[in-house]
């Protein structure tokens, strides 16, 4: 997992993905709207990393922590999305699972698999139909602080100014498990200060523009 998220914030860093990321693609099967009228969310996947000293990249706890609170405040303030349950996962085994299968998710998103090659993960199919519900709600929320607004590319040592104090890297991805398949599949990418509210404020508006049309 480590890898794999490093690997992301790298190419946050030297500018990658940024195609994909501002697809914000909207609905990406025959469903509609409309057809969505009760919608089970997923504990939000977050990961974030810190800066530190302008050369490591370093996983921290308590910037994921506030990170993934202030998403959630905004997501839940929104009320565009019809949520009527939230999802709690007290297996960690089970718990991790799902994470694992959110993170995944985001990074075929990312490289630009098909969405039509992309199925609902197993084990959060499981959950949905062992509770008889046809929509889930998937979020991922990541990205990295740097305080000091520097960070020295691996290798070469060469600075790299990263403005705003970091970046956020957000996904909202809906899921049918009727059919299979992805629903909804939104993205955003922000320059912006992870420890801020407005920045999810911002992404959240983002991420359901397409919904609300």
């Amino acid at each position: 997992m480590k890898k794999s998220f490093l690997f992301i914030i790298a190419s946050i860093l030297l500018g990658g993905f940024s195609a994909s990321c501002s697809a914000n693609r909207g609905f990406v099967s025959n469903v509609t709207r409309e057809d969505i009228q009760q919608l089970a969310q997923f504990e939000i996947y977050a990961h974030f990393g810190r800066v530190e000293n302008g050369i490591s990249i370093i996983d921290n706890d308590s910037v994921t922590s506030i990170a993934k609170s202030l998403f959630e405040t905004e997501l839940a303030q929104d009320k565009t999305l019809p949520v009527t349950e939230s999802i709690a996962i007290s297996d960690n085994l089970v718990r991790n699972k799902v994470q694992d299968e959110i993170r995944w998710l985001r990074i075929y998103i990312d490289n630009n698999v098909p969405v039509k090659d992309i199925t609902i993960p197993p084990t959060i199919d499981s959950i949905l139909c062992s509770r008889n519900v046809r929509f889930g709600l998937l979020v991922h929320n990541g990205g990295f602080y740097c305080p000091d607004g520097i960070y020295k590319s691996p290798g070469s040592g060469i600075p790299i100014p990263v403005a705003h104090e970091g970046s956020t890297r957000s996904a909202i991805i809906i899921v049918d498990s009727r059919f299979k398949n992805l629903v909804y599949v939104a993205t955003s990418n922000l320059k912006s200060n992870p420890l801020e509210a407005e920045t999810y404020r911002k992404q959240v508006n983002n991420l359901l523009k397409k919904y609300k049309k």
